[in-house]
């Protein structure tokens, strides 16, 4: 099965999720948005959202740290997974996509989505309001989607056209801070993706087929903190040299790199 196959799948069925308690309102399997829900009755909070309340709130609520514990392990051992295979807005960006073709602009990732992120967060400090939070695209359009759209869902609109006007992923490459800090939370994740270089044809198919500009196999840190772990590279590689890799330290601090082609079957 290819990788995209199985993460369009995820995509739909997180995107259908927020539908659930419309169609079923007694449900208890999902009631929510992607920045704040609960799961099965597991309250879920998304870190940056945690982050901004208790900085502008200036007081540490354990609840909610409790409820972003299960997506910080998550976000420590498999990266910016959220921001490939659940966040609705990069679903969209994507459905997009194949309707009207973005531009591809010859710029490079950038720093400016660190930058951004930790402006808001002192912005929390300095206001004592969440700004990021209120303003935030995932959560305007998992509410759009679940309750139906404001005139907030402009801003929607706007960077669908960002994205068929100027380049392709500019909002999930250049300025979002929630991928930021989940690339922040990944950097050390065991599972990422990794190059058999005995295979590789180096014909760059691979960082060619990357949304988010991403070097595949880079040891760059921009890189790194970069890749959502989407998989494209894998389906585009024909030599089978690109794969899902687990991460072992070993002694005298050596990285070895098995592959995990399995789960990608």
């Amino acid at each position: 099965m290819k990788v995209r196959s199985a993460r369009r799948t995820v995509q739909l069925l997180a995107f259908l999720l927020l539908l659930l308690p419309f169609v079923w309102p007694a449900n208890r399997l999902w009631f929510g948005t992607y920045l704040s829900s609960q799961a099965a009755g597991i309250a879920l909070t998304d870190p940056l959202s945690a982050i901004e309340v208790i900085l502008a709130g200036r007081l540490i609520w354990w609840p909610l740290i409790g409820s972003v514990i299960p997506l910080v392990i998550t976000a420590l051992l498999l990266g910016r997974v959220f921001c490939s295979w659940i966040c609705p807005l990069n679903t969209v960006l994507e459905w997009a996509a194949v309707i009207k073709a973005p531009k591809v602009r010859g710029t490079r990732n950038g720093w400016l989505p660190f930058g951004i992120l930790a402006l808001f967060l002192l912005a929390a400090v300095l206001t004592s309001l969440p700004l990021f939070t209120i303003l935030s695209p995932i959560g305007i359009l998992s509410r759009a989607i679940a309750v139906g759209a404001g005139l907030e869902f402009l801003f929607i609109v706007a960077l669908v056209a960002l994205e068929w006007l100027y380049d392709r992923k500019a909002w999930c490459r250049n300025l979002c801070p929630v991928g930021a800090l989940y690339g922040l939370l990944g950097k050390w994740r065991p599972v990422s993706i990794g190059i058999d270089h005995s295979r590789c044809l180096r014909c760059q198919q691979c960082s060619n087929a990357c949304s988010m500009r991403v070097a595949v196999g880079s040891g760059k840190l921009l890189d790194q903190l970069t890749c959502t772990n989407c998989g494209d590279c894998v389906d585009a590689c024909a030599a089978k040299a690109v794969s899902f890799t687990w991460k072992n330290k070993q002694k005298g601090g050596a990285v070895q790199r098995e592959s995990m082609e399995g789960i990608t079957r």
